[in-house]
């Protein structure tokens, strides 16, 4: 095909970009029952799990109802795996990017969240609080002590 008849076709491109960000909000909301459970908060978190369910998650449902936004968006003739698997990963990286703008920006968070971050923010001064003891009883100048201050709160 010559390049120089390539054309993006807006309204098409712009509802299968609706349709992403309609998906993500929806897997986002659905998953957050499972994922803002008290006890797979402190499971899950920093584990990469919660992204790799979101992907396929999204996956299975690209290829459940044939959702491909690149074949949409390029105007193939039909849609393909790769498509779908790649639309998918955008949708799960949308979904991640509503979580993001829901609790960081908006404010909106979990009580599970809240509760693990608060036990978080007391394990922390207690070690904090060990530490510079510590140091106390091992004879540390204050400008040692202020160092290590610095550093805990890193």
């Amino acid at each position: 095909m010559d390049p120089n008849l390539f054309h993006l076709d807006w309204d098409r491109t712009v509802e299968a970009l609706a349709g992403i960000v309609v998906l993500a909000f929806l897997m986002e909301r659905s998953l957050s029952l499972f994922f803002e459970n008290r006890r797979l908060v402190r499971r899950l978190e920093g584990q990469g799990i919660k992204e790799m369910v979101a992907y396929v998650v999204a996956l299975a449902v690209c290829i459940r109802w044939r959702f491909d936004a690149v074949s949409i968006i390029v105007l193939a003739d039909k849609t393909s795996y790769l498509g779908e698997a790649i639309t998918a990963a955008v949708i799960a990286g949308g979904s991640k990017a509503s979580v993001k703008l829901f609790r960081d920006v908006l404010g909106f968070r979990s009580s599970a969240y809240d509760e693990v971050d608060r036990e978080r923010k007391i394990k922390r001064a207690e070690t904090q609080a060990r530490a510079m003891k510590s140091l106390r009883d091992l004879g540390a100048t204050p400008e040692i002590m202020d160092t290590a201050m610095k550093d805990l709160n890193r």
